[in-house]
């Protein structure tokens, strides 16, 4: 049947009707459906077929709608309520995936389905489904005697608390620390979008004046902006010692022991499974094709960006001191004065573009890409009812005016929300005996909210990360796959699936993007032809030191989890400062405790595996070569690129899908030339 003429289910969540109170008996319902389910296969059938796969699906499909809706209620609108029901459910979730995952009499149902005839009947798709269930059964333990299965579920189940836990640490700890001004005196230096900005918070708490928190706006508009030196480093010190004892709200949302013991109870849990330490168990599912390959792409690029990097530093140190600035310069004035530096070469500044740059412009330039490449729209729909007035719903119709998948976006910062941005799966497509349920994605920014008389204006980094999310949501709408186990971003390898979302990054760069949709907010003039002339030429400006700090953070998550020694566990802090002795550049005082806000390690998915970012971006640079080579929005490159990649999923391994769309093995040198640096040809 031809994609254009089957029938799409939509089915919606209710999250209103999300009751918090109700919800651990509800999870424990649903686990009892899909625990019934297995048995009755296990217990019915000597020589399974496609149907044990299917039926899993069929019942973990309810469970999925009820637990997706609550998690993601938990990220963006926390509550006392909704905190304690996901930390029931959660550890619910996580015994019921260990009895799943280490179920061996389940395991051999694969085995033998695996084993049969009837396993060469089945398409690729299905083939790849089963060789993926079977690799994960045998890294949940499946093999392992009964007590070593019972000590790798309470580590499981322990490291489940813990992520959970310093995550809401760092949550609790961000929201603790405010300060409030009646003057403006020490806010001199912002522009008045951002004081705007900044009254805007004040009076979201019903105060006078200007409020600063710890928000990415506020803590960047003080960052960027203010010449108040003082000011700054006390902001610096709020944001960066979060979730510490020297923090905001101190010892109560400490967490630095709970970074010891994830990190001690992921050594035991490789441990347990053969490998030698975290990192080797985690890159069994991953591009890479062990840590002596990661290691060398990480320590390659350091040995060409720190060169560059204290050399571009170097360069704003002088810069700053011809200014009158204190030297050495220290990291709360890096921000400060590499504005400054950008105006004066560049004749640039993000005050100068910001009014070029509305939330609703940078959507609707969304939808443009939307369109030229893949011939889809786009189309809001204020019908649909949403956790919060600030989030809105999205359809994707095709060319024909059929929906078959969509978006919900909720784009401004707000308290009780989780900080940063990320795309999350809300529904995954799949078939079923009513036609194919439409997959749905959820889109979540911290952008400034409009304040009165002016809307949301985005820094164009901002813009960009507006982008990339998007990215991540197209790889999951654009699925032709129908099993929900490697269709969309699910199971692709985490070094790998950054690409599309990289990618989607270079739109927000191109002429024609910035001339349509970068329009000042009250004028509807659009961006001026020189301003986005010296946009481009400032495309690499202190792009080294953007580097270097992303290596520094992926090196420090390797040196974590391959180093670790049971009988002298490691300091964090003393392995951080050891890595930022080799390729930091930027002085950090001996206050910082970024790691004990680094969710991306201890409270999400990138454990042993933040160097997916530059991994993925090294893929997505040379990718970009293919619509600089056939047009920036040629739709036989996009239609290739929906096809080899975004359609396909983990229905195959990425490179396989890199390949088929580029034509040949990645090379690096588009990833060092994003960043300034030169390829070595020797």
């Amino acid at each position: 049947m031809q994609e254009n003429t089957l029938k799409h289910i939509a089915d919606l969540p209710d999250y209103e009707a999300i009751q918090p109170l109700e919800a651990k008996q509800m999870v424990e319902q649903l686990l009892a459906d899909c625990r019934s389910a297995i048995t009755r296969h296990l217990e019915g059938e000597a020589a399974p077929g496609w149907n044990l796969v299917d039926d899993e699906i069929s019942s973990n499909d309810s469970l999925e709608r009820y637990w997706g809706a609550l998690s993601h209620l938990h990220a963006v609108a926390d509550n006392d309520e909704l905190r304690a029901a996901y930390n029931d459910c959660l550890a619910l979730l996580t015994e019921f995936s260990s009895w799943r995952q280490q179920n061996t009499a389940l395991q051999a149902a694969y085995s033998r389905l695996r084993k049969s005839e009837a396993f060469a009947l089945l398409s690729a798709e299905q083939q790849r489904v089963v060789e993926l269930e079977l690799r994960d059964f045998h890294l949940a333990g499946v093999d392992l005697p009964e007590a070593e299965k019972a000590e790798y579920r309470e580590i499981v189940l322990r490291l489940s608390d813990l992520g959970a836990r310093f995550a809401q640490n760092l949550l609790d700890s961000t929201e603790a620390w405010q300060m409030h001004l009646e003057t403006s005196e020490r806010l001199s230096g912002l522009p008045e979008s951002e004081l705007a900005m900044l009254a805007g918070l004040a009076r979201a708490r019903d105060l006078d004046g200007w409020l600063i928190d710890l928000g990415f706006p506020a803590f960047n508009a003080v960052m960027t902006h203010a010449e108040d030196r003082a000011l700054r480093h006390e902001v610096y010190l709020a944001y960066n010692t979060r979730a510490s004892a020297k923090g905001p709200g101190g010892e109560a949302f400490d967490n630095a022991p709970l970074m010891l013991e994830i990190l001690e109870l992921r050594y035991r849990l490789a441990r347990l499974l053969g490998f030698d330490q975290f990192v080797d168990y985690a890159l069994a599912t991953r591009m890479a094709a062990d840590r002596q390959e990661v290691e060398s792409f990480v320590h390659e690029l350091a040995e060409r960006a720190r060169p560059a990097a204290q050399a571009q530093l170097d360069a704003l140190s002088e810069f700053a001191a011809s200014k009158g600035a204190e030297l050495p310069l220290q990291a709360w004035d890096i921000a400060f004065w590499s504005e400054r530096l950008r105006h004066e070469e560049l004749d640039l500044s993000d005050e100068m573009l910001k009014p070029y740059f509305p939330l609703d412009g940078m959507l609707q330039g969304l939808q443009f890409v939307v369109e030229q490449l893949f011939g889809l729209r786009l189309v809001h729909d204020q019908s649909i009812p949403t956790w919060h007035e600030d989030a809105r719903f999205y359809w994707l119709e095709n060319s024909t005016g059929e929906r078959f998948a969509g978006i919900y976006m909720d784009l401004y910062v707000r308290s009780g929300k989780r900080g940063g941005a990320w795309m999350d799966v809300c529904r995954s497509r799949r078939r079923r005996p009513e036609g194919v349920q439409m997959p749905i994605a959820q889109l979540v920014c911290n952008f400034p909210a409009p304040v009165e008389g002016q809307p949301s204006l985005l820094t164009h980094d901002e813009a960009l990360t507006l982008l990339h999310e998007a990215g991540h949501c197209f790889h999951h709408l654009l699925t032709t796959v129908d099993w929900p186990q490697i269709n969309g971003i699910n199971n692709v390898e985490w070094d790998a699936v950054e690409l599309p979302s990289q990618l989607f990054e270079n739109w927000g760069w191109g002429d024609e993007f910035l001339a349509r949709f970068a329009r000042h907010f009250s004028t509807g003039e659009s961006l001026p032809d020189e301003l986005r002339k010296r946009m481009r030429r400032g495309r690499t400006f202190q792009k080294a030191l953007v580097l270097v700090k992303q290596l520094e953070y992926a090196l420090v998550d390797l040196r974590l989890h391959s180093q670790f020694d049971p009988d002298a566990p490691p300091d964090p802090l003393a392995v951080l400062e050891g890595v930022r002795a080799e390729v930091a550049v930027v002085p950090v005082p001996p206050e910082n405790r970024f790691l004990n806000g680094f969710s991306h390690i201890f409270g999400g998915g990138y454990s042993a595996g933040y160097y997916s970012y530059l991994w993925a971006e090294e893929l997505a640079a040379d990718a970009w070569g293919r619509f600089c080579e056939a047009g920036v929005f040629n739709p036989e490159a996009g239609a290739q690129l929906r096809k080899e990649i975004l359609a396909v999923g983990a229905s195959r391994p990425a490179l396989e899908s890199f390949m088929a769309f580029r034509g040949r093995a990645p090379d690096s040198g588009p990833l060092l030339e994003s960043y300034g640096l030169e390829a070595d040809n020797s």
